[in-house]
């Protein structure tokens, strides 16, 4: 949670520091934060998903009509819940710095809402790790020493959602399901909860929801 907010609180700063001479007139740039409904595609019967948070900044370039491509830079957490057989679960949590490139498209107005939808790709470089103990205190971290994911991620993102008018700003509201297309899933030999053991493969698997105000 820590790492997030430094990473909010930078991009903050960022787009704080830009001005309308950096900026091209049409390139828009908002901070936007979330929750993830995260987990893994596995072969473990026993695996299952978690919330956790998720933010960072966004730019968009108009291109033509309703047609933009989307940039963004995010602190996206990724995860799964080990059920143990005798009751209790792990956690297995990763966070990783995310690149998506996304293709826009907005509808026409409808009595002042946009509707949008968007899809693409993301590459995604690991941060960190933690494990914690599934559906218990999250502050409570369980430091292994341990890496069980691999340290780059990719695959596919595709969402909608509408932007609504709320006193003078526009709420954005957007529901995203992410697709990894590769194993990220390290396979431990020695593992440190065997009870709930971290699967031998696994594509990550995302539903976002993203909230920003703005465009």
């Amino acid at each position: 949670m820590r790492v997030l907010l430094g990473v909010v609180l930078v991009g903050s700063m960022l787009a704080g520091g830009l001005s309308p001479v950096q900026a091209q007139e049409d390139v828009q740039y908002r901070l936007t934060l979330g929750v993830n409904r995260v987990s893994l595609k596995t072969s473990t019967p026993a695996s299952e998903g978690y919330f956790a948070f998720a933010g960072g900044l966004i730019l968009r370039q108009h291109l033509y009509g309703p047609l933009s491509v989307q940039s963004e830079l995010l602190l996206d957490q990724k995860g799964v819940r080990i059920e143990a057989e005798d009751g209790g679960a792990i956690d297995y949590g990763a966070g990783y710095f995310e690149i998506p490139l996304l293709v826009h498209l907005e509808t026409p107005l409808l009595q002042s809402t946009i509707l949008h939808g968007e899809a693409g790709g993301f590459g995604a470089v690991k941060l960190f790790e933690r494990q914690s103990p599934g559906g218990g205190d999250v502050n409570v971290s369980l430091r292994t020493g341990e890496s069980f994911y691999r340290r780059i991620d990719a695959g596919l993102v595709a969402g909608v959602g509408t932007t609504i008018p709320i006193r003078r700003q526009r709420l954005n509201l957007t529901v995203r399901r992410t697709w990894g297309l590769q194993d990220v899933a390290r396979d431990v030999a020695d593992q440190p909860f065997p009870e709930a053991p971290f699967p031998s493969d696994g594509n990550t698997r995302t539903w976002a929801l993203l909230l920003r105000l703005g465009f």
